[in-house]
């Protein structure tokens, strides 16, 4: 094994589009939708789920959907991860060429004992992994990319299976599309609407215009900017965040916003007194049953 190999530095910008066109084509495949993740979790998982939900513990049935739809989610990326990497020795020359270089190799070595049958297949698979590691490192950052973008789809993905599992009707700019939202005079903010948008049309008032948010940060002035410019009479904020000031929540309240949150936050001394705030348990059992109850 004392040839040395040497190995790729980095992707030619034609090829590393091809690659990027590859991996996103195949992510869409191998990875589901947030809300098919939080069924799959929940019927691998339904006594637990399905437990939680009928002793009315909503917040612990987000929270444990929000673990297990990761966990789901990482066993997918996964198969994911080796579908891509064993598929590029087909796709591209590169390392089609290489692997065949690495295979005539191994294949003229001592492989007549198992030691040295291991030793050489690891050798092989070192210096090969070596030579494509730009790919690899592509493939690991298109994840990076895609973990982040995914946390607050799965968050609002959990939602939208909750709302099913309860059988509430409802509008989100994923099912219905971005312009009728915007034909309502709705911002992206805006995620959804129960029970429709043409009961948005009739009376805004009797329906529950939400938003979900995993973190708040600064990013909730969004909602309020969205409030002012929609001229909503409120809207719903959904957050698993447990860094709600009482501050915060006063400028939340003076701007409409209704925010819900998990039942350990709404039972802190300087929140639970608040009207603004409810928790998930009330949301989904209170709230929303009486304001699609206008509707029947």
């Amino acid at each position: 094994m004392e040839e040395k190999i040497e190995n790729l530095i980095k992707l030619p910008i034609a090829e590393n589009l091809k690659f990027a066109k590859f991996i996103a084509a195949n992510r869409k495949k191998f990875i589901s939708s947030p809300k098919i993740t939080a069924q799959k979790s929940t019927s691998s998982n339904s006594d637990l789920i399905l437990g939680l939900l009928s002793e009315g513990h909503v917040t612990k049935a987000i929270i444990e959907l929000r673990e297990l739809s990761y966990d789901e989610f990482l066993k997918e990326e996964s198969i994911f991860n080796s579908f891509i990497l064993k598929e590029i020795s087909e796709k591209f020359d590169a390392p089609k060429e290489k692997l065949d270089y690495f295979c005539h190799r191994l294949n003229g070595m001592d492989n007549t004992n198992f030691d040295s049958l291991r030793d050489n297949v690891r050798d092989i698979f070192g210096m090969y992994s070596g030579y494509i590691s730009p790919y690899i490192y592509q493939l690991c950052l298109s994840n990076t990319q895609s973990r982040r973008s995914r946390a607050g789809s799965v968050f609002e993905g959990i939602i939208y299976f909750l709302y099913e599992h309860y059988g509430y009707p409802y509008a989100s700019q994923a099912s219905i599309g971005k312009k009728n939202f915007s034909d309502l005079g709705l911002g992206k903010v805006v995620d959804s609407i129960l029970p429709s948008v043409d009961a948005f049309n009739q009376r805004r008032d009797k329906t529950i215009v939400g938003t979900m948010k995993t973190t708040l940060r600064e990013r909730w002035q969004e909602v309020v900017e969205e409030v002012a410019r929609s001229n909503l009479p409120n809207i719903h904020l959904l957050t698993v965040d447990d860094t709600i000031s009482s501050d915060k929540a006063d400028q939340m309240a003076k701007h409409n916003i209704v925010l819900v949150v998990r039942d350990d936050i709404k039972s802190r001394n300087e929140l639970r007194h608040r009207r603004s705030i409810i928790d998930f348990e009330t949301y989904f059992l209170d709230e929303l049953p009486s304001t699609l109850k206008f509707w029947k």
